[in-house]
């Protein structure tokens, strides 16, 4: 078998929807792969969750409206937890650079 002859199948949430929405998900996925610029992340996770709540799939399903709700809360305290992190990463950061190049008086 060769990989021409491999067809992808669209199953689950994927064959419930149509093209348009697939494409968007797809690419919402795709944008929302951790990377270097971990602030971003957390942006494009919030869009993927955000999307998916707006699916007529998940609108119709009680369960999965709770998990998508827990997924968006988690988010939330990832994002506030990383944002202090940074922040207290700045601090020392600063303070690290102001030992190794320190002000001049009247800078």
């Amino acid at each position: 078998m060769t990989w021409q002859n491999v067809l992808k199948r669209d199953t689950g949430l994927l064959a419930s929807i149509s093209d348009k929405e697939k494409k968007k998900l797809k690419k919402t996925l795709q944008s929302a792969e951790p990377s270097e610029f971990f602030g971003k992340d957390f942006t494009h996770l919030g869009s993927l969750v955000e999307m998916l709540e707006d699916m007529d799939l998940i609108k119709g399903d009680k369960k999965m409206q709770k998990k998508m709700k827990a997924y968006g809360e988690r988010n939330l305290d990832i994002v506030a937890t990383a944002a202090k992190l940074r922040k207290d990463y700045e601090l020392l950061y600063f303070q690290l650079r102001g030992m190794v190049y320190p002000k001049k008086k009247g800078d």
